[in-house]
């Protein structure tokens, strides 16, 4: 009795402790599986193709805007460690984080997962032409963007890119 007593305690205190931990802070750095060079390039990439799709259909360029990079960076590396689902939870947060900095009209986000491809920031931008949504947000009437990409441990790249219209 007195042991089966004991077990139950040490059970519950274990099942609490692991309960109670809480994940390690999402780290936004370089992954060991990320070249920083390659990753830039990509999204400069990504970037020129979208500029690029919207200059065909006579629509102004986007302008980059360095400041937004850190929160598509922040979206982009939480769906690469396995800590958010591939979606776009949570984007009311990253449109608020960017109005700190940059007011806007509006606000909008594409994101892209792909692996396997010679092309990843091609392959994100057909993706996006294919949806209607994603599509009318690269060719909305938007001023500003940025993206970040992250590479997840199996080699999927996850794409993050944030539109707005500056006021």
């Amino acid at each position: 009795m007195i042991f089966s007593k004991l077990t139950k305690l040490i059970l519950v205190a274990t099942l609490l402790a692991l309960g109670c931990a809480t994940a390690p802070p999402l780290d936004v750095g370089w992954q060991p599986v990320e070249d920083s060079t390659e990753l830039t390039a990509m999204a400069r990439r990504a970037f020129d193709l979208v500029n690029a799709h919207r200059t065909a259909r006579g629509l102004r360029v986007l302008k980059w805007d360095a400041r937004i990079v850190p929160v598509a960076r922040r979206h982009s590396a939480a769906m690469a460690q396995g800590r958010r689902p591939f979606s776009h939870r949570h984007f009311q947060s990253r449109a608020q984080e960017i109005r700190r900095f940059r007011p806007f009209s509006k606000c909008s986000e594409n994101l892209a997962l792909n692996y396997g491809h010679a092309d990843p920031a091609a392959r994100a931008l057909q993706s996006w032409r294919a949806s209607a949504s994603h599509r009318e947000a690269m060719e909305g009437v938007f001023t500003h963007t940025a993206i970040a990409i992250a590479k997840s441990a199996a080699g999927k790249y996850y794409f993050t890119q944030l539109f707005v219209r500056a006021r």
